[in-house]
């Protein structure tokens, strides 16, 4: 793993040998969370051949003209991940979890952007239990940071984890900006037609209290991006017995949006049938 900057952001590069895709991933985390949180999605990617980044965002909130925490809105969040792809100078696959899903389903209309994939993505409209509670909703309101869940909501969220991560997970969270939230809780987000952006994967688990199924199925119809659906876990798709499998969706996905000008090596499995 090597520490690398994309102009402005620190990053996290993995560049295993050999590489085995045309283009790399960069990930995007989910509110609260940090690039440390993806670790295990970022390894695993790495050991089947991808090249992967993954920015530090939150490195230029409140520098230059970018707004301070408590006042960035889901655009601008937006605009920090697109000038960290434009800082690798190639063009790369994004793939975030939760917010950063829809970040990376945002940036599907990125000149840079070959393919968008979205795990567990907040659905545009829904009031999710991740930032809820009379505190944040307060902060909100009041344009303050808000504070990561804590009890039931808590274990919720990292229910999937892996059990010998979870202590870790916990103690990284960060305050995130309620700005965002309440853009996405408000539905104030607005994504390109089908014709006019990259291919778009939305990867759901079917017990995900933070962003239920039915609305994530409703919201990835109306940008016309394929659903995959995983059964028997809920929000946290990036670790434990659900990041195989959402891994997977994805490989096929990318595949079969990409064919074979992904593939470097083009494994004989993927040559004979892409949709295996």
């Amino acid at each position: 793993m090597d520490d690398v900057e994309l102009g402005r952001f620190p990053a996290q590069c993995e560049r295993p040998e050999p590489v085995k895709f045309a283009w790399p991933i960069v990930l995007l985390p989910e509110l609260f969370t940090t690039p440390r949180h993806l670790a295990l999605v970022f390894g695993y990617l790495a050991s089947i051949g991808w090249e992967v980044f993954v920015p530090d965002l939150r490195a230029a909130v409140g520098k230059g003209s970018t707004p301070p925490l408590e006042k960035l809105r889901f655009n601008d969040l937006a605009a920090l991940a697109g000038e960290a792809i434009d800082g690798i100078g190639r063009d790369a696959v994004v793939v975030g979890h939760g917010v950063g899903g829809l970040v990376a389903l945002k940036l599907s209309e990125h000149r840079r952007v070959k393919a968008a994939v979205a795990y567990a993505p907040l659905a545009p409209g829904f009031r999710t239990p991740l930032v809820g509670g009379i505190a944040n909703r307060l902060a909100m309101r009041w344009r303050l940071p808000i504070k990561p869940p804590r009890g039931r909501i808590l274990f919720e969220l990292i229910a999937d984890s892996d059990p010998f991560t979870r202590d870790g997970l916990i103690n990284g969270m960060a305050p995130d900006s309620g700005a965002i939230a309440a853009d996405v809780m408000a539905g104030a987000i607005e994504f390109a037609p089908p014709d006019k952006a990259a291919p778009r994967l939305v990867v759901a688990g079917d017990s995900d209290i933070f962003a239920p199924l039915a609305r994530t199925s409703k919201f990835a119809e109306s940008i016309g991006a394929k659903l995959a659906t995983i059964a028997g876990r809920g929000h946290w798709l990036i670790g434990g017995r659900a990041l195989e499998r959402a891994i997977n969706e994805t490989q096929r996905f990318l595949v079969r949006a990409l064919g074979q000008d992904l593939l470097l090596l083009y494994p004989e499995e993927w040559k004979n049938d892409p949709g295996d």
